[in-house]
């Protein structure tokens, strides 16, 4: 019956590619195009940022996290799918970017056991806004991937801030300090989290959610987005 429905649904509805959406295949995620040209992160990585060496731009900035990890740069159709993502009704595209981060925490976390996965966290009034929690559905589907629980909730936004990549550099640290929590401190101590989000521009939204969970005694967290942004030349 569930088959019989999915077909139903697909044929109403065919699956779109998460980066252009073009009609593809049911068992697709992309089109042989966009498959071809998504701008992957491959060699030489630097783990305080999550770019290749040559775009690295961190110059070793202290980090809560211990490594960031991306499969794409934001540009081209990852730029564009993920736009459609958060502000177009495109939430359908979850499942092709956590796929893809699967991969990538497969390939550079492989030696890491994780206690939970968990998200950066929205005030609820803009969820409302949105309608929806993009890095909440690519946490969930992330941890069913790779098989760790999701902890839902685990941090907590306390009140909206700007938006980080509408600031210069220096101002972003203080946009965000002491906008996070954790809901429950006695569920951090002693334990290794994956912390998700969708894009990563300086990295510092990430830094001050790793350093709350570093706060209340967590053993270690790495963090993995969708995309990371190359430094601005």
């Amino acid at each position: 019956m569930k088959k019989l429905i999915e077909s139903f649904l697909l044929a109403l509805f065919p699956r779109r590619c998460a980066y252009c959406g073009k009609t593809i295949p049911s068992d697709s995620f992309s089109c042989s195009e966009c498959e071809k040209s998504l701008p992957r992160i491959e060699n030489n990585i630097c783990v305080k940022c999550g770019r290749e060496k040559e775009e690295c731009s961190c110059k070793k900035a202290e980090r809560y996290f211990s490594a960031i990890a991306a499969p794409f740069y934001f540009e081209d159709n990852v730029r564009r799918g993920l736009h459609a993502f958060k502000f177009r009704n495109g939430r359908q595209n979850f499942e092709a970017y956590a796929d893809e981060m699967a991969k990538t925490v497969r390939r550079r976390y492989s030696g890491i056991k994780f206690d939970y996965v968990i998200s950066v966290p929205m005030t609820e009034k803009s969820r409302k806004k949105r309608g929806f929690d993009q890095c909440a559905l690519l946490a969930e589907k992330l941890s069913e991937l790779i098989g760790v629980e999701y902890y839902p909730d685990a941090l907590k936004k306390i009140y909206d801030t700007d938006i980080q990549h509408d600031l210069i550099y220096v101002l972003r640290k203080g946009n965000l300090a002491g906008a996070f929590d954790v809901s429950e401190p006695e569920k951090i101590s002693g334990k290794t989290f994956l912390l998700c989000d969708d894009i990563s521009t300086s990295s510092e939204t990430l830094n001050e959610c790793a350093k709350m969970l570093w706060l209340y005694g967590a053993e270690a967290t790495c963090c993995v987005t969708v995309a990371v942004t190359k430094k601005k030349k």
